[in-house]
């Protein structure tokens, strides 16, 4: 397949008025890549050379690609940086100068989408003595054989900034359309269902409410296999290959990172019992959550994020070898600094310094790692996750062998309000967090969030309000001795996690340091946008949008009506955070990690 087609199709879903029209032009590419392409344009179209768990970066700084657009252009260095500070985005810098060039191209091949992403992939792949030259040449090559719009998304998916707005669930919606047909004649039963609930509604509404709840259908079943499986070049490839027949050969496997399942909050132990009944409690550690591989002796761990760290954890490694006794194995658990003698919890920022590439070894060995682990999703073969929490946490007890590195969380069984509070104050006085109370029958439901587990944490003013997960979407240039960091202030939205949205709620200023200011603009100039992204809905206009994608731990005094914020809207009122500061990055979590409207709205009416 040419890839000049793929780029004439990332224009037209660049330039879509809606999520919907993008989704449809986004189906028909789909629809028109045959199988041997199919991986390879899902993957571009999200900005990557490989699923994130492989831990293949393009990660091409600006002046690369602008000594690229130089050697294939033969603009000057100087003409090609004063059109980047006009436009902000060395795609439609490219764009230009390509479609102008002022020396001829001596040799020129049709690019197809194989030879671009081969380039690409060694360019990934190119590392030590002579890779930027290795990098320079692959990129220069492609550049040279391009038109100007195959060069501008080449530029853009070198720098990580596709500018598509093709979140993984939009990608899933388009999926759904292309294989709705297939529908009726594997889920006769669930068509029936369908078809039954809504025959009292009128010809034409019935047609168009059936069609929408069997595509809502298909997505739930994609996600369902993509939460076990978070590769959607591999995913479609199996949809392409056996339509959705291919959906049952993907399953669990030592490796592939399962997407984890989220808690819920509720204000107080009384919400929780009743909510729950008898449950089970354990101390909310505040560190980095690791999903944990063994097979035989080869150990992989993932962030939730789904990004390798193995290399930054080598004595977690070691225990989990040496204390975990099974073959294969996927278990989770919270990893922090931990004073064996005084059962002390070191804070936050201590565990982070250990999420680093370099000086590993020396940081392990001044701040060592223990893992608490909490639930178990698959031993020796076995996909436990549809099993009960009860049956789940006896497996994992018994295959954690002595030691000093892995262990156990720590937890009670309570019944009454009483007990669970006692046990809160208890873990909060060891320096955890809050408490997690999760219900004793329920399965693990990987990807989602629901009341299955609840969380109740202490806040910073001592109350048993939680702090807030809040995703950038823009910010406001500095003012006064803030100009010199470039970012002033953040705009800050909450996750519409029913839209696939993210919706304004605070503007902050406070709580940055210059140190952050500096981190913040390194950033989120990298991922800057001239428009509103389409997931995003704001009527406040920050001097620079941004791709959401970063997470901030913020609290605030309350939260109040607002007339200007778009979470919650209502009646022409939002919901908005009064005098929000951030307290720290939270670089650990995903964007659809973030606090939700919903869990928005019920702290607001339970603070009335």
């Amino acid at each position: 397949m040419d890839f000049s087609i793929v780029a004439d199709f990332f224009q037209k879903i660049e330039s879509a008025s809606s999520r919907l029209e993008m989704t449809d032009f986004y189906a028909e590419l789909l629809n028109k890549t045959d199988l041997t392409d199919i991986k390879e344009v899902i993957y571009l179209s999200q900005g990557k050379i490989a699923p994130d768990f492989n831990g293949i970066e393009l990660g091409l700084g600006e002046n690369l690609v602008i000594e690229a657009i130089r050697k294939t252009t033969g603009y000057s260095k100087e003409k090609i940086m004063q059109d980047f500070l006009k436009k902000g985005d060395l795609g439609e810098v490219i764009y230009f100068f390509s479609a102008n060039k002022i020396q001829k191209t001596l040799f020129k091949e049709v690019l197809s989408v194989q030879k671009v992403f081969s380039n690409l992939k060694r360019i990934g792949l190119s590392s030590g003595h002579g890779s930027q030259e290795t990098k320079l040449k692959l990129l220069s090559e492609l550049f040279n054989s391009a038109n100007a719009s195959e060069a501008k998304f080449i530029a853009r998916i070198v720098l990580g900034k596709t500018r598509l707005g093709l979140g993984d669930s939009s990608i899933m919606d388009a999926l759904a359309i292309i294989y709705s047909f297939e529908f009726p004649i594997l889920f006769k039963k669930e068509l029936n269902l369908i078809e039954e609930n809504l025959k009292e509604k009128k010809e034409e509404k019935r047609k168009i409410e059936t069609d929408l709840r069997i595509k809502q259908n298909l997505k739930e079943l994609i996600e369902s296999k993509y939460n076990i499986h978070p590769d959607l070049g591999f995913i479609c490839f199996k949809l392409k290959e056996k339509g959705l027949k291919g959906l049952n050969e993907i399953e669990i496997e030592t490796g592939i990172p399962i997407r984890p399942t989220l808690a819920e909050r509720l204000s107080n132990a009384e919400e929780i019992i009743e909510k729950l009944g008898k449950c089970i409690v354990e101390g909310k550690y505040d560190g980095l959550r690791l999903q944990c591989h063994k097979n035989k002796d080869e150990v992989i761990i993932f962030s939730r994020k789904q990004e390798n760290m193995t290399a930054m954890f080598p004595e977690l490694v070691k225990g989990i070898q040496e204390q975990i006794k099974a073959e294969k194995v996927i278990f989770e658990g919270e990893a922090l600094a931990f004073n064996e003698k005084e059962k002390k919890f070191y804070p936050f920022q201590i565990t982070m310094q250990r999420k680093r590439k370099y000086g590993v070894k020396e940081k392990s060995e001044e701040v060592p790692l223990t893992l608490f682990c909490f639930d178990l999703m698959y031993l020796n073969g076995k996909n436990l996750m549809d099993l009960t929490l009860t049956e789940r946490r006896k497996s994992l007890n018994s295959i954690i062998g002595k030691g000093k590195r892995i262990k156990l969380t720590d937890s009670i069984l309570a019944s009454d309000a009483k007990t669970l509070e006692k046990f809160f104050n208890e873990s909060v006085s060891k320096g955890l967090e809050g408490i997690i109370a999760k219900d004793l029958n329920a399965k693990y439901i990987a990807g989602a969030r629901k009341f299955a587990w609840i969380k109740l944490k202490k806040s910073y003013n001592d109350e048993l309000n939680d702090s807030m997960d809040l995703v950038i979407i823009g910010f406001f240039k500095g003012k006064g001795k803030r100009t010199q960091f470039g970012v002033g202030a953040l705009l800050c939205a909450v996750f519409d996690s029913i839209e696939h949205s993210f919706k304004s709620v605070a503007k902050i200023g406070t709580g940055l340091s210059e140190e952050q200011l500096k981190e913040l603009n390194e950033l989120l100039s990298v991922i800057s946008l001239k428009e509103k992204p389409l997931n995003v809905v704001s009527e406040i206009i920050p001097d620079v949008w941004v791709e959401p994608k970063y997470v901030i731990e913020v609290i605030a005094d309350e939260i109040t009506r607002s007339p200007i914020h778009a979470a919650a809207k209502s009646e022409n009122n939002g919901l908005a955070l009064r005098f929000p500061r951030m307290i720290q990055f939270r670089q650990d979590k995903n964007p659809e990690d973030a606090t939700t409207e919903n869990e928005l709205i019920s702290l607001f009416e339970r603070n009335k």
